[in-house]
Order: structure tokens, then sequence, then C-alpha cells
């Protein structure tokens, strides 16, 4: 019985902080509008807003109209049926922690907002351009706007995840890609550059290695047929020297006489 009444507070006490950890992030852009809803159905009677603690909307309708406090007045407006809190012109100093108690309960929900800017336009860089490769860096001011994600793309592909540095080295695959671009992105707003061509590209690198596999036996093959022309010159040239050297038992005829043959046996 002690075993099962311990295991029981376990659960209990593992719910209640589980119930009481209930944390949502939002992100909002500066100048714009914020929206949080609670968790709640049912008849609402009272609704309080806090941020940080502090008092930003107030209803208790069987005491008071709305209220509103402090920066909040006349951009902030409370649903009295939804328990919905609008918030306009948004600015860095309304992040905090939103909390919402409806008919005099907190409810287990809070919602972490932070007010961030756009992230603004980046550029590439490269960084340092040598022979074997060279870093792509995205370059933009993300003061204000974190947090800020990377991605690239290649030619025309797709965007994929990265980091703010990229890599690239002059091998095959990267010699086919004309151009890289970078984007980056916040959870309000992205940007990208426009496409940088790419440092080691080739145009047709296939057809030019192809070349150059060819290069090599048809160099050999025109080596040996001007070797062999020269030799069929100089035979040519040479042509006397050469008969007497293959034939030395035959004589021209040098007489003036007509032969039928231009040569003749001598015994």
């Amino acid at each position: 019985m002690e075993k099962l009444t311990r295991c029981f507070m376990s659960v209990l006490l593992l719910s209640a902080v589980l119930s009481s950890g209930l944390t949502e992030e939002k992100f909002f852009g500066e100048g714009g509008t914020l929206e949080l809803g609670p968790y709640f159905s049912g008849k609402i009677d009272t609704v309080i807003w806090k941020l940080n603690n502090n008092l930003v909307a107030e209803w208790v309708k069987s005491i008071s109209d709305l209220t509103y406090y402090d920066v909040f007045v006349n951009r902030t407006n409370l649903d009295k049926i939804t328990g919905t809190l609008e918030i306009r012109n948004m600015s860095s100093a309304d992040s905090g922690e939103y909390r919402v108690e409806i008919n005099n309960k907190v409810l287990p929900e809070s919602y972490n907002v932070k007010v961030i800017k756009e992230v603004t336009q980046p550029v590439v860089f490269l960084q340092p351009l040598v022979s074997k490769q060279c870093n792509l860096l995205c370059e933009g001011n993300t003061e204000g706007a974190e947090p800020v994600t990377y991605s690239w793309k290649m030619g025309e592909g797709e965007w994929m995840d990265g980091e703010k540095i990229r890599i690239i080295t002059n091998d095959k695959e990267t010699q086919s890609i004309e151009t890289f671009s970078c984007r980056m992105k916040n959870p309000i707003s992205e940007k990208q550059t426009d496409p940088i061509p790419n440092p080691f590209y080739r145009e047709n690198p296939a057809d030019s290695e192809l070349w150059i596999k060819l290069l090599g036996p048809v160099m050999g093959s025109l080596v040996i047929l001007s070797l062999l022309c020269v030799v069929v010159f100089l035979m040519w040239r040479k042509r006397e020297s050469v008969r007497k050297l293959i034939c030395p038992f035959l004589i021209r005829k040098d007489d003036g006489e007509d032969y039928d043959d231009d040569y003749e046996n001598v015994t």
C-alpha cells in the first residue's frame, strides 16, 4: 500500500511539473501585431494578462470594464469572449513572458515572446581564393534579428540548409556548378543574394577531359607519320645510293642507246 501511494504521488508530481512548464515561443517583427490566444474553453468572467508579472490588460465582468496599463494603452485589444490579447506596433520592449489568468485561475501555458528585426540583404564574399579551395562567406547584419539560419543553392538546384561559411573545392563536382546563392532566414523574414559566379566553374569539363585523353594517342600517331614521311623523303633523295646498296649487281645504262630496260645484268 505504501509503495502504491508513493507511485501515485510521483505521477501527480510529474503531471504538475509538466503542466506548469508549458511555454510556447513566439516571434514577432518590430512594428507588427502580436496576437495571443489562450487554450481555454468555456464562459469567461475575468481575464488578466501580464508581461513579466506586470499588468497589461484586465477585465472583471462584475466589477469593471476593460483596463489597459502603461505603454499598452491605445494599442491593445482584449477579446472578452475568447480571452485573446492583441497588441499593435510591437517593439523590443514588448519582449518577455506573457501569462494569462482566466476566472481567477492562472493557466499553465505561457508565451515567451521575442520581438526581432527582419534579416538584411546578404552578400557573398570569397575568402581566400586559392587553386584548390576557397570559402564562401554569407554576410549580413544579424543584430536584433536572431535566430538566423543559412541556406545555399548550387546553380538552379534546391535550397539546402548550411552554415554561414561554405567551403568549396576545385573538383569535378564543383567545376560543373555555374553559380552559388545564399539565403538568410529568421522566423519572420528571409532574403537571398543574387547568384555569384563559381570561381572553379568549367564549361563542359567532361568534354575537356575527353579531349585531353584523346590528345596523347593523336599526337603519337602524328609523330610516327612525320617520321615515316622524313624517311621516305630521304630515301628518295638518296635513291641512287640506296639502289647501289640494295642491288649492287645492277648498273644503269647512260650511253644514249634505246633499251627496253634501264638496267642490265653485269657479267
